[in-house]
């Protein structure tokens, strides 16, 4: 694969509107509504924050049209990102795929898509994430639970058959992409293993051992702590 020597990177980082009982629905299970929506915003301010520092150009897709959902869209969010967009399409797959689309015709030719509650994407993974693609088709986060919290292409390696047929919402994400990238004859670079935080045993198991970059998350973490026994 042919690859300019400096590569324009952007992050399209996907957001959801923090509204309560709109956001992390299985982890509002174990802790109720407001304090599920309170970590997702914490994750996202953290995530938010670790582009920021890692120097790459930041593209907001959030998960709604309607005007609430623009409307509660913190402001710093916002301020960080080259552009918010409404993300478009009936399923993660079809949302991702526009996303990559999206920046690629803005010439930007190297297109890191990443999720917004994942505490342990600090700054270093974008980084090496933007690394990997100068040698690879593609670069992938997988997460603990079987899926991932970011994938990277490059524009000259994006096939939208990535999101074909992928089982999403369950644990064979991530083999299922895999096996794809190896059809279509891509390199993949895998990055270590990602916790996202879906469940209350998620977030018990991470309290025992934080990201240290993930400021925001582990204070909301220590404030509820006492209520959610963690």
């Amino acid at each position: 694969m042919n690859q300019p020597q400096a590569a324009t990177t952007a992050v399209a980082l996907f957001v959801r509107a923090p509204i309560p009982g709109r956001v992390k629905t299985r982890l509002a299970a174990g802790m109720g509504n407001e304090n599920a929506c309170l970590l997702y915003r914490a994750m996202a301010d953290d995530v938010v924050r670790a582009v920021q520092h890692s120097g790459l150009a930041l593209h907001l897709f959030h998960d709604g049209n309607d005007a609430e959902a623009q409307a509660v869209l913190p402001t710093s969010w916002g301020a960080a990102a080259r552009q918010v967009v409404a993300q478009q399409g009936n399923d993660i797959g079809e949302r991702m795929a526009t996303a990559f689309t999206h920046c690629f015709a803005r010439n930007i030719n190297q297109v890191i898509v990443a999720g917004s509650d994942v505490p342990d994407l600090g700054a270093a993974v974008f980084t090496a994430a933007a690394h990997a693609l100068r040698s690879h088709d593609v670069v992938l986060a997988p997460t603990v639970d079987g899926g991932y919290g970011l994938i990277g292409v490059h524009q000259t390696s994006y096939c939208p058959e990535l999101f074909h047929n992928i089982p999403w919402s369950t644990d064979q994400v991530a083999p299922a992409t895999l096996a794809i990238i190896k059809q279509l004859g891509l390199t993949v670079c895998l990055l270590e293993t990602l916790r996202d935080l879906d469940t209350l045993d998620d977030v018990r198991r991470y309290a025992r051992c934080p990201a240290r970059e993930a400021r925001a998350t582990n204070q909301m973490i220590a404030h509820l702590k006492d209520n959610l026994c963690i």
